[in-house]
């Protein structure tokens, strides 16, 4: 898929490295840099790294990177207790590193004023894609104030089914 405009390569898929090292600093420094981390049991590919591999290979795609805690956590831009993923973006020679975050109404970054404190700063300095949104109740409660939120910030988004049949009671729609 090198050099078709039309991909967008997401490099990990709700990476969790927070949860795991016990820490918010120690979980983004295991994020952009990989290797041996705090509360992991194997060696961890890091963004940096990934980066440079796709790099390495001649494509010049842009390059989603999601957050921390499953996409969702973007951190709190100049907080020290938690750090903003616009601390940790990996370098791009090519410039076009876009975030993925991801939102449901299950998450911790679920509501308007947390959008406000981590996501939209992100907005202001990189492309954010919502990557993932979904509620698991197959109403519109959630995803239609957050998509009008998305578009007040002209902010992309996609909704995520994992398929069509699915019991809205127990899984994600």
């Amino acid at each position: 898929f090198k050099g078709n405009d039309a991909v967008i390569f997401d490099l990990f898929n709700e990476p969790y490295a927070s949860r795991a090292t016990g820490s918010t600093t120690s979980g983004w420094q295991c994020w952009l840099n990989g290797g041996t981390c705090p509360g992991i049991s194997y060696q961890v590919a890091g963004m940096q790294a990934m980066v440079n591999a796709v790099r390495s290979t001649g494509a010049n795609n842009v390059i989603m990177v999601g957050g921390e805690e499953y996409a969702n956590d973007l951190g709190t831009p100049g907080s020290t207790s938690d750090p903003s993923i616009l601390n940790y973006l990996p370098a791009d020679p090519d410039h076009d590193i876009a975030v993925s975050w991801h939102s449901y109404n299950f998450n911790t970054c679920s509501n308007q004023s947390c959008w406000t404190s981590e996501v939209q700063p992100v907005i202001a300095q990189v492309p954010v894609i919502a990557g993932e949104i979904g509620e698991n109740d197959c109403a519109s409660g959630y995803v239609t104030p957050l998509m009008t939120w998305l578009d007040s910030q002209q902010t992309s988004y996609l909704a995520w089914a994992w398929n069509a049949d699915f019991n809205c009671s127990s899984e994600i729609g």
